[in-house]
């Protein structure tokens, strides 16, 4: 890690007091250091742990991601959701024009859950705007049970036996063969609720087919090269417009 830029600073543990340093990591350029995929997936930068009684705190900052391998580059704005965040992605794309890198799709986020679900995506092959829009799903279907959830992130693809049903599958049939959906991939997701629990769910293939295709009638499914925020909100918004033209209809 010699050749990754590093800035000091300290934590205090919630729980016994004690203030230790650590580094926070200004940019995992895979490039420069190949373990940071890892090291950013583990959380460990984001996560440290008190030295004295082994508390794990949460902590953000400011930090970049760079994947060329990939085609992925991320900035991490913490709390970017609570800002002008249309104002702050113009500046970013006119005043940050120089952090652009060529064949690249460039993201902003608000958390470091979301920069690591940036990683699994592009590790997948998937498009990130189809990912979103596969949330609300999910979590509409944990809000009709009675949860509370703040919000979800992708974790990764399971192949499960053909014609195996779970119930924390939400299943979207083939209108040819309903059966065929209980054998399809099914995508990973953690969704983390408002009580600090996480609910492991899933959706099939046949929905990600789904809004992809919405994508492509919309002209939404490729990227303009210029910095983005994809998240449960824009998703939520753009079902919403959706549902609202659906109307007009």
């Amino acid at each position: 890690m010699n050749n990754i830029h590093t800035t000091k600073t300290t934590v205090k543990c919630q729980r016994c007091g004690n203030i230790y340093p650590i580094r926070k990591i200004d940019c995992f350029d895979i490039g420069d250091w190949p373990e940071g995929r890892e090291a950013l997936q583990d959380g460990a930068f984001f996560h440290p742990r008190c030295p004295q009684c082994g508390t794990v705190s949460e902590i953000s900052y400011p930090s970049r991601y760079i994947d060329r391998e990939l085609g992925v580059a991320a900035v991490l704005v913490p709390g970017i959701e609570g800002q002008d965040m249309d104002a702050l992605l113009e500046s970013m794309n006119g005043n940050l024009e120089g952090l652009k890198l060529s064949g690249m799709e460039h993201r902003a986020v608000g958390n470091f859950y979301a920069m690591a679900e940036l990683l699994r995506i592009h590790r997948h092959g998937l498009n990130d705007r189809a990912v979103q829009l596969l949330k609300p799903f999910m979590i509409g279907f944990l809000q009709s049970q009675g949860y509370e959830v703040w919000n979800g992130f992708f974790t990764g693809i399971l192949h499960p036996e053909t014609a195996e049903r779970r119930e924390s599958i939400v299943y979207f049939a083939p209108s040819d063969n309903e059966a065929a959906a209980y054998g399809e991939d099914v995508y990973q997701f953690d969704i983390y609720l408002t009580d600090g629990q996480i609910a492991h769910q899933g959706i099939n293939a046949t929905a990600y087919q789904m809004v992809m295709d919405t994508l492509r009638c919309k002209g939404l499914a490729e990227d303009d090269g210029r910095f983005h925020l994809y998240d449960l909100s824009w998703a939520i918004a753009f079902h919403n417009s959706m549902r609202q033209e659906g109307g007009e209809e």
